[in-house]
Parts: C-alpha cells; sequence; structure tokens
C-alpha cells in the first residue's frame, strides 16, 4: 500500500492530534490581562463666589418738561421720521458691539427728545423715549415720560394715541421690569 507501516502512520497521527490539542486549548490573546488602576480622583476645583453688580438707577431727572404750551407747535411729519430715526439707532444699538452701543442709545434719546420738541403731544415718542431711559437705568426720567404719557391720556384732544401706548405698557411685562409697580403706577392703571 504505501509507505511505511501502518502503526507509523498511526502514531503520527495520533501526535498531530496531540499537538493540535495542546495548542488548541491555549488562550487565544495571550496570558491573564494586567489588572487596571484607578486612576485618582481629582477634587474639583472651588468656586469662588461671584459678586453680583449692583446697577444703580438714576431716580432723579433734570429734564423740564412743562414749557409754555402756548409757545409748542406741532409738526407731526417732522416728528414722526425723528421718531423712526430713533427706533433705527436702538435697532442698531443691539446689533452692534458693546463699544459702540452707548453711543447708538444716546443718538437714539437724542432723536426721540428732539421729536418730541417738533411735537411735544406725541405719545409714541414719549413712551419710546421712556422705554429708551429705560435702558440706561434712567429711572427718574423715565416715570416722567410715563407720567407726561398719563396727562396726554386725560386730554380728549391726545387720549386716542395716548391710550393705546398705555395699553401697551400693561401688555409687554418685560418693559420697566425693575420697577414695574412705579411705573404702572404713573400712568395711572
Amino acid at each position: 500500500m504505501g509507505r511505511g507501516s501502518f502503526g507509523a502512520r498511526l502514531g503520527v497521527c495520533f501526535a498531530l492530534v496531540a499537538g493540535v490539542g495542546l495548542v488548541g486549548c491555549q488562550p487565544l490573546y495571550g496570558g491573564k490581562p494586567e489588572k487596571l488602576v484607578a486612576p485618582a480622583k481629582k477634587r474639583p476645583p472651588k468656586e469662588e463666589p461671584v459678586a453680583e453688580v449692583q446697577i444703580k438707577e438714576v431716580d432723579d431727572c433734570t429734564a423740564d418738561f412743562r414749557g409754555d404750551p402756548k409757545r409748542a407747535t406741532q409738526d407731526t411729519r417732522i416728528s414722526g421720521n425723528l421718531t423712526a430715526e430713533g427706533d433705527t439707532a436702538l435697532v442698531n444699538a443691539d446689533k452692534a458691539a458693546p463699544e459702540a452701543q452707548g453711543g447708538l442709545i444716546k443718538e437714539g434719546i437724542d432723536k426721540y427728545r428732539n421729536a418730541l420738541t417738533k411735537d411735544p403731544y406725541n405719545a409714541e415718542a414719549t413712551l419710546k423715549l421712556a422705554l429708551a431711559y429705560d435702558r440706561v437705568y434712567r429711572k427718574g426720567c423715565a416715570i416722567a415720560m410715563l407720567k407726561r404719557l398719563a396727562t396726554l391720556a386725560a386730554h380728549p384732544r391726545f387720549a386716542p394715541k395716548a391710550n393705546p401706548a398705555i395699553d401697551s405698557i400693561t401688555d409687554n411685562g418685560q418693559w420697566f421690569k425693575r420697577y414695574r409697580k412705579d411705573a404702572i403706577a404713573a400712568v395711572g392703571r
């Protein structure tokens, strides 16, 4: 039949099976794994208490709102244009860099004041000037503008425009947030 005896072939087969059996029983990826060392726990850094910055409201207002009513002229067209320019300045202040915001807010306040010079009975400019004063923490001037708005609402000729402005104050809870009760009392609600 072939080369060698049946016993020799059988012995070689047993040797191969035994060799494969020994190799097959070993761990696949080597010996026992090393023990992992847990990392040392670090304490979180102590947080220092952050002091809240208190911004002081300016309660006084040096503006004179009681000019001679006989000398007051009403130029509603120019007053409306100046009010729109004030709106644009304040919208641009919201988008501007922090360094430029102060100048734009001041420009908006000046536009509203000039609008009231051209038309002292402009309820929209009065309300927007009060809101602009609120943005720069001039509580006294904002309250004075709101009182002026209440005075306009008491006059039958100006009440149709002043009353919706006052209603918008009561509807918008974010306006005059720091002194809301005083603002509502100033407009007589």
